[in-house]
């Protein structure tokens, strides 16, 4: 059984800001040196016509792992993450991202979707979603392991999401 993930966050900038700034290759690349491990890369970037893909590979040091991610894993977590982006035509986002951690029964799915919202002060902002789900096959730890991934890629999130807001205040 797999364990969900549901993440929302909301931003001062437009969708439009917000989305020009995740598929970036210098928004990435940052993003990957400042939150990404030792091992962080920006594997391949394609630009598409109405948006984009990309694939990322992050490391996770085995000292800052649980025991019991230690023990399945066994060594530094690698994970290859990849996203892709478009617009649609009625003017907000959707995404998909896979992720899937080398050497690990792991592999983690969803659906993202960025929009503008109005905010009660009238002010525009926008949302992002993000829902998944984590799926671990190691019998009788498997939903342990799933809930620690998928706090781990809750705080993750949140991580990229302050990194991002950082990012448009310089950038932006």
């Amino acid at each position: 059984m797999a364990r969900r993930i549901e993440h929302r966050s909301t931003s001062e900038r437009s969708a439009v800001e917000v989305y020009r700034a995740l598929i970036d290759s210098d928004y990435l690349a940052a993003r990957l040196e400042e939150l990404g491990g030792s091992t962080a890369t920006l594997v391949q970037h394609v630009g598409t016509e109405d948006g984009a893909r990309f694939q990322t590979r992050q490391g996770v040091p085995v000292d800052k792992l649980p025991s019991l991610a230690r023990t399945v894993v066994g060594g530094d977590l690698l994970i290859d993450r990849s996203e892709s982006w478009r617009r649609e035509e009625d003017g907000h986002y959707t995404g998909e991202i896979a992720a899937e951690i080398a050497g690990a029964p792991c592999s983690i799915t969803g659906s993202m979707w960025l929009r503008d919202l109005v905010a009660p002060t009238g002010t525009a902002v926008s949302e992002l979603v993000v829902e998944g789900a984590v799926k671990v096959t190691v019998p009788f730890i498997s939903g342990k392991l799933e809930d620690l991934v998928a706090d781990q890629v809750q705080k993750m999130l949140v991580a990229e999401d302050n990194f991002t807001a950082a990012w448009l205040v310089k950038h932006g």
